[in-house]
C-alpha cells in the first residue's frame, strides 16, 4: 500500500481587494487572530505572543490555548505584495509545516493561493495519521480564508460608509 510521505493542503480564493490590502493582513502575524482559526472565537483561552519585527521576514507569533494547542509561526520570506512563506511548529509535533501564500492580482481583486506542506513519519501509522491531518488542515485553511474574506469585506464596507 502506497501512502504519501508528506501532508500537502492548499486552498485558493479570490478576494475583492487589491493585493496590497490582502498582503497587509497576512504579512503581520498580529493580524492573523483576526482571520485565522487561532482566535478567541475558536478557543476563548488562546493567548498570543509576538516577537521580532511586526511584519515581514522574521516576524513571529506564538500561541497557547486549550483547543488550538500550542505552537509558533515565523515568517521566513516576504515579497510585497505578492508572496509570503513561513514555518509553523506545533507543540507535541515533531514536524515543521512550511507554508506559503501567493497573491495574484485578477480582474475582480486578488487570487490568494495558500499551500502548506508537512512531512509525515516514515512508518505506516504516521502515513495513515497524515490522511487525518490533511482533512483537519484542509478545513482549517478553508475556515481561515473565509475569515480573511469576511475581514476584508467588513473593512471595505467601513471605508465605503465614511
Amino acid at each position: 500500500m502506497w501512502l504519501p510521505n508528506q501532508c500537502v493542503v492548499e486552498q485558493v480564493v479570490v478576494l475583492k481587494a487589491p493585493p496590497e490590502e490582502v498582503y497587509a493582513f497576512i504579512n503581520n502575524p498580529a493580524e492573523w487572530p483576526k482571520w485565522t482559526i487561532l482566535n478567541k472565537k475558536t478557543d476563548p483561552s488562546v493567548i498570543h505572543l509576538y516577537a521580532g519585527p511586526m511584519q515581514g521576514k522574521g516576524a513571529r507569533m506564538q500561541w497557547s490555548g486549550d483547543k488550538v494547542g500550542n505552537g509558533q509561526l515565523i515568517i521566513t520570506e516576504s515579497t510585497n505584495p505578492y508572496s509570503i512563506t513561513y514555518v509553523q511548529k506545533e507543540e507535541g509535533g515533531e514536524d515543521t509545516t512550511r507554508g506559503e501564500f501567493v497573491l495574484q492580482q485578477v480582474n475582480r481583486g486578488t487570487m490568494v493561493h495558500w499551500k502548506q506542506r508537512t512531512p509525515l513519519a516514515d512508518n505506516p501509522l504516521g502515513r495513515v495519521q497524515g490522511a487525518i491531518r490533511k482533512y483537519k488542515k484542509q478545513n482549517e485553511l478553508q475556515q481561515s480564508l473565509q475569515g480573511l474574506n469576511n475581514l476584508i469585506s467588513n473593512n471595505s464596507k467601513r471605508r465605503a460608509s465614511k
